[in-house]
């Protein structure tokens, strides 16, 4: 969770999904593709299975965004964008299901991608997902 939370913690600080944020998260520590479908069986547990899951799809749409920028009209070709379609393909991605959406408009490949959908829908995911589950942490403290 620690992981996930320092992701969050910088997509805060930029005020979304910018770029090379995922550089923070040890990989050792945090394997994203792992945590995708990730099941927490203590009962009462700290441990939230459901931000595990929603920071590891969080972390893949950081990823797909820096690789997109990176490598603009080769960005099918880079081993973890397929990588990250082929878990889409095997439905890990449940968890956010706009992310989703996200990934198989990518797939359609360059010619299909329009960059300032693809921002919108970033912006979406990060507001639905990681601003409001902080400003409900907020909330909650208040209370």
């Amino acid at each position: 969770m620690a992981s996930v939370l320092l992701l969050y913690f910088h997509l805060l600080q930029e005020r979304g999904i910018t770029n090379d944020q995922t550089v923070y998260v040890n990989f050792d520590d945090f394997d994203a593709f792992a945590f995708l479908t990730v099941e927490v069986y203590e009962q009462g547990s700290e441990i939230d299975q459901s931000l595990l899951r929603e920071g590891a799809v969080i972390h893949l749409l950081c990823d797909l965004n820096d690789v997109v920028g990176e490598y603009e009209n080769d960005f099918l070709a880079q081993p973890l964008i397929r990588r990250i379609i082929a878990a889409n393909t095997e439905g890990k991605f449940a968890a956010i299901p706009e992310a989703i959406d996200i990934i198989e408009m990518v797939s359609a490949g360059e010619s299909q991608l329009k960059v300032y959908l693809l921002a919108e829908r970033l912006k979406h995911v990060y507001q639905k997902y990681v601003l409001s589950r902080f400003r409900a942490l907020v909330h909650c403290g208040e209370a």
